[in-house]
């Protein structure tokens, strides 16, 4: 169903997916403790990030790989991973944001909770337009707007999925992506972590 212009960007996005996925296996496996630990100031969200990353990957991979099936409506697939990938992303959101309640009152700046779970807000926004475009098309299987639109989708989330997994590999502290780091300040107010909001 999806016009042939696209068939050679949705070949590559799809072998794209599935490097990237091998490729967080192997960062997490470089010290997997950091990831899956409980104990660990960070265990818990850590892990959490670490699912979204992998659903992210997850998502462009089977939505290039269904693309490239003749006959079949892209929209099916578009739209329940656009509508799980919006609840999971907005789910991690707001347990990022609960970590970041810290210090004496409990409570961070409003700036610095939009930091911190900006990749978040970011990835629920691209979902749910992936989802509204799956609909649309199920409403039109020939239009090949919304197809257009589904590819730079799958690419922004690509590259959500990708400064993630920096997160992942070396928790940085400093530049652009320590400033994007969900995990930054943890270990400082571990003590005031609370971890229930990464455990329900």
């Amino acid at each position: 169903m999806v016009p042939e212009t696209f068939e050679t960007f949705f070949l590559a996005t799809s072998g794209a997916g599935g490097v990237l996925i091998g490729l967080l296996f192997v960062a997490i496996s470089i010290h997997p403790q950091r990831t899956f630990d409980p104990m660990s100031v960070a265990g818990l969200p850590q892990q959490r990030l670490a699912e979204a990353t992998l659903l992210t990957l997850i998502n462009g991979f089977v939505v290039s790989s269904v693309a490239l099936i003749p006959g079949i409506n892209l929209g099916w697939i578009a739209l329940p991973m656009g509508a799980g990938g919006a609840f999971t992303a907005a789910l991690v959101s707001q347990r990022v944001a609960q970590l970041h309640r810290h210090g004496a009152r409990r409570y961070a700046s409003w700036g610095h909770r939009l930091r911190a779970v900006l990749l978040g807000l970011v990835s629920t926004l691209l979902y749910t337009i992936q989802g509204v475009l799956a609909i649309q098309l199920l409403w039109e299987p020939k239009d090949a707007s919304p197809v257009r639109w589904l590819a730079l989708i799958v690419m922004s989330l690509y590259v959500v999925g990708i400064v993630r997994a920096w997160t992942l590999l070396g928790d940085p502290q400093k530049g652009w992506s320590g400033w994007l780091n969900p995990l930054q300040d943890l270990e400082r107010s571990g003590t005031d972590i609370p971890k229930e909001g990464f455990t329900r």
